[in-house]
């Protein structure tokens, strides 16, 4: 049962009216511009995941779609929470075509794409901060704790997935 649906997130909404309204001339254009590239895959790849988990809801398991909830003086941010009466499952979603390289010694994700390598935040580092910090939220709660397990999900076709044989995924 979703309990949470998903909708266009804020930052994309803003950063699609900030676009309308700013004159292409303007230097902060092209900026404005692959950050809304960014956050429209993002959601896309949200959405394409969607189709997956909504087709075996049901009453037993409860779906949060994009959960935000507070820790300490700050929130944190789940793409989706998929609660079972034996086990807690956060995803979260990336959207990302190219070659993606884990590096699990330096703990960023590298993307090479046309011939051109980016950097990215380690997935699996940010996933695990959101376990960790839904435990301390269930805790401040009083909420009894249940098994916690969490996924990175690819959701583009054009990734080729790689890192060192050593290191899992």
């Amino acid at each position: 049962m979703i309990k949470k649906e998903r909708k266009p997130p804020l930052k994309l909404q803003k950063l699609e009216a900030l676009l309308r309204r700013l004159p292409a001339s303007h230097l902060k254009y092209k900026e404005v511009e692959v950050e809304l590239a960014k956050s429209r895959a993002g959601y896309k790849g949200e959405l394409s995941l969607d189709y997956h988990i909504n087709s075996f809801a049901s009453p037993q398991h409860l779906i949060f779609h994009d959960l935000r909830l507070p820790h300490k003086q700050y929130f944190f941010q789940m793409d989706t929470l998929l609660v079972t009466p034996s086990y807690l499952l956060i995803l979260e979603v990336k959207n990302m075509s190219g070659t993606l390289f884990l590096d699990q010694q330096f703990h960023q994700l590298i993307r090479n794409q046309n011939g051109e390598e980016h950097v990215f935040a380690d997935p699996i580092l940010q996933v695990r901060r959101q376990a960790f910090q839904l435990r301390m939220w269930l805790e401040a709660y009083k909420i009894p704790t249940v098994p916690m397990e969490y996924l990175v999900v690819m959701t583009n076709r054009n990734a080729l997935l790689k890192s060192h044989k050593s290191e899992p995924w």
